[in-house]
């Protein structure tokens, strides 16, 4: 009964906002971000604290968007091929899981390399920087070193290394953990969530939620010595994490375990909150050992800046059993509306849905309705949520999503297995439903545009079919001891799937800019290639996007295809743009090289 009246509570506060949702009728003005101004650095990895994605440059326009060309390209060599690099007074940063380079952000010139840490296989999303030095990470510690030199700032940590994921659990959970324990051993993963420095701390996120292990936790830390400020646990263990009043009873069965944090998180600082998405539950598809919703995991979660106390949170999905995670990161908006502001924040779901919020408050700005889903299933002790929250617009009717929510499927012999979405995936038969789990909004982060007023998504059309394997809390036995690499998240994903079956789909991959305020669909496009890259928008009115080893530009205010240019390599990560000696350029990663363009 509790668990239920938790989901009544947030139905009944989005009905609430009825009553006062201000006028959408009106066209939201610009109001820019923090830090915004006329500056064309790229210094954060979605260039501002509201995770906007906006560049103010304006010299490349829809009228001129063709004419771009490619500039310089730097094959780093090592793997940077999920990364956004920054740039601050001219200089580009860009870290793999090795290295950390500063390159001439004019001409690509070399400056300077040091190494982080040793070499493992990931490369993270990008470094953080501020007060005149850049943070980056390797597998499980944080580096710090001079923005000019890249020589280690010897008072952080120790000699510029700080043993983050120790750290953080020896001040979250003391005596709990041997102070020697690699984290590997309980399923961490390498770090992959950008730092983002503001005011003197820098805050991080840890990304394991797909392993055998408690909860994911955001981090602050001390920006010069790296000693721990506080540390949040989206899943919380006991007492001791705040939040635990709220979340104990919604997880039940002896698992408890999941959320972890794979992007960067959002800062306003007049609220004085800082925002992030937390992930999906584990195990990922058998949820019998976990009945309930699962707080806070797939949600959005707002935290006191100063202290990590819980403020609000807003759980988009219920009892994942499908993987549909809440992982790109959140944008703030402010957008004027006849006279009004709306403080909004934003966030699009492997749900294919956005979830729009007031971030001050948590409750959305347009009714989000607990709708009936499909409950059957054949996986044993598995309890299904029998509602999901279903975005609706300012006009009453349902969101238009995103991305495909029904599986296209030509083939006749597997026309049968398609359940619609929020459908489970059984034991003993195959199940085609849309999204899958890579589809939606992954990693690739959204932009806003103060300029259009308009929300601007990545999304993914694919499907998926899996048999689950009921592990129950019997985890463990299920992957052998010697599987290479991260056995803990093989264990809770691969360890719940018994076996994958065709789709008869293929995918492709989609742009789409929505009204923020009314929750409408304000045009779309698709190409017939995947991405994981997410977009920028810029004062130019132009959208930029990577998509399998092409780079596009799209006109902002219509969705026309402006650009598209190849690059060798597959885009995983998202562009950045900004200005140096007088021009302005505009950066992706392909494979583990960076091509930078401009105009002749």
């Amino acid at each position: 009964m509790r668990l239920q009246s938790v989901v009544s509570t947030m139905r009944a506060a989005a009905v609430a906002w009825l009553a006062v949702s201000p006028s959408a009728h009106g066209a939201p003005q610009a109001a820019l971000p923090p830090g915004q101004g006329g500056n064309g650095d790229w210094p954060l990895h979605n260039r501002d604290l509201y995770n906007s994605r906006y560049s103010p440059l304006a010299d490349v326009t829809a009228s001129n968007a063709d004419r771009l060309a490619l500039k310089w390209s730097f094959p780093a060599g090592v793997n940077i091929g999920e990364v956004t690099p920054l740039v601050l007074d001219g200089v580009m940063y860009v870290n793999s899981g090795s290295r950390l380079f500063a390159l001439d952000a004019a001409t690509g010139s070399q400056l300077w390399t040091v190494p982080i840490a040793p070499a493992f296989p990931g490369s993270g999303r990008g470094p953080g920087a501020g007060d005149d030095k850049i943070y980056a990470y390797g597998t499980m510690s944080m580096y710090a070193v001079e923005a000019k030199t890249g020589r280690p700032i010897e008072a952080f940590g120790t000699n510029g290394v700080l043993a983050l994921v120790n750290k953080a659990l020896e001040f979250k959970y003391p005596g709990k953990y041997p102070p020697g324990l690699d984290p590997k051993d309980l399923g961490y993963r390498p770090l992959t969530a950008p730092p983002l420095y503001y005011r003197g701390t820098v805050y991080v996120g840890l990304s394991h939620s797909d392993s055998h292990i408690p909860g994911g936790l955001m981090i602050a830390l001390d920006g010069t010595t790296g000693a721990i400020k506080w540390v949040f646990n989206t899943v919380p263990q006991g007492p001791e994490d705040d939040g635990w009043a709220i979340a104990k009873d919604t997880w039940v069965g002896g698992i408890r375990h999941g959320g972890g944090i794979w992007t960067a998180p959002a800062i306003d600082p007049e609220l004085g909150l800082i925002y992030f998405n937390s992930t999906n539950t584990s195990p990922t598809f058998d949820g019998s050992a976990r009945k309930g919703i699962n707080l806070f995991t797939n949600s959005l979660v707002a935290l006191d800046l100063s202290t990590g106390r819980l403020k609000w949170f807003y759980q988009t999905l219920h009892h994942d059993i499908w993987d549909w995670d809440l992982v790109s990161g959140p944008v703030l908006f402010d957008a004027v509306v006849d006279g009004t502001t709306v403080k909004g924040i934003g966030s699009p779901g492997k749900t294919c849905y956005v979830y729009l919020l007031d971030r001050a408050t948590g409750v959305p700005i347009n009714p989000i309705v607990e709708l009936p889903v499909p409950t059957k299933t054949d996986v044993p002790g598995e309890e299904p949520w029998p509602t999901q929250p279903i975005p609706f617009t300012s006009k009453g009717t349902p969101q238009q999503p995103f991305c495909a929510t029904y599986p296209l499927v030509n083939d006749k012999q597997l026309v049968d297995r398609v359940r619609p979405m929020f459908h489970p995936y059984m034991a003993n038969e195959f199940v085609v439903t849309s999204p899958g789990n890579t589809g939606g909004a992954n990693y690739g982060p959204p932009s806003y545009s103060p300029r259009t007023g308009l929300f601007y998504v990545t999304g993914k059309n694919d499907a998926y079919s899996i048999k689950v394997r009921a592990v129950g809390t019997n985890m463990r036995s299920e992957v052998p001891a010697d599987t290479p690499v991260d056995r803990a998240t093989a264990v809770a994903f691969t360890g719940t799937i018994a076996a994958r079956g065709e789709t008869g789909m293929t995918p492709s991959m989609s742009l789409a800019a929505y009204n923020p305020v009314t929750g409408q669909l304000v045009w779309q496009t698709e190409i017939s290639k995947t991405t994981n890259s997410g977009n920028l928008v810029t004062a130019g009115d132009v959208v930029f996007q990577g998509v399998a080893s092409d780079f596009y530009a799209f006109d902002a205010r219509s969705g026309r295809q402006l650009l598209r240019a190849t690059v060798s390599g597959n885009v995983r990560a998202s562009p950045l743009a900004y200005r140096a000696k007088g021009a302005q350029y505009v950066s992706i990663v392909a494979g583990n090289t960076i091509f930078t363009f401009g105009l002749p």
